[in-house]
């Protein structure tokens, strides 16, 4: 069964503006951080780990990949990196690289979520731990996500990571 995540919650996206301020100012326990620094460094990403200390799973772009896997390599925190509108290249390409991946199905084109949400979406599942869906596409498919043993976050469209 799939576990699900609530962005805003249990995820949050931490940015430049948030480093060494008191916010987020969070009492629980945070499943899983978007990092989106312009420019990452050795301080910030410091700075991230001792703030949530409990948490062991990152979300990073391509935009930066070379400087987080350099980093989060040396530690014994999971991170994905995820599809942007920014980056995307394509799906195919995306699944190439040796990293795992969280899949934001709300960032694909028309052709590319057709693709994946009516043709392969249990074949993906089956490749991907983490996944972003919107509402009305999660209602869809929920019959195949619940079964599904990864981690959902559903998305809102109040909030984006």
């Amino acid at each position: 069964m799939a576990i699900f995540t609530v962005p805003g919650r249990d995820i949050i996206t931490i940015s430049d503006l948030d480093y060494k301020n008191d916010q987020p100012n969070v009492s629980h326990k945070v499943h899983i951080i978007r990092l989106n620094f312009s420019e990452p460094n050795d301080d910030k990403m410091r700075w991230v780990i001792e703030k949530f200390y409990q948490t062991n799973r990152f979300v990073i772009d391509l935009k930066n990949i070379k400087y987080y896997n350099f980093y989060l390599k040396r530690t014994n925190i999971k991170y994905y990196v995820i599809n942007t509108d920014v980056m995307w290249n394509g799906l195919i390409s995306f699944y190439k690289r040796n990293n795992k991946v969280l899949l934001n199905i709300t960032q694909l084109d028309d052709d590319e979520k057709h693709f994946v949400l009516n043709t392969s979406l249990s074949d993906i599942l089956n490749n991907t731990e983490v996944i972003q869906i919107s509402k009305n596409d999660y209602i869809k498919h929920s019959d195949v996500i619940n079964r599904w043993k990864g981690n959902c976050i559903i998305y809102d469209k109040e909030y984006i990571i």
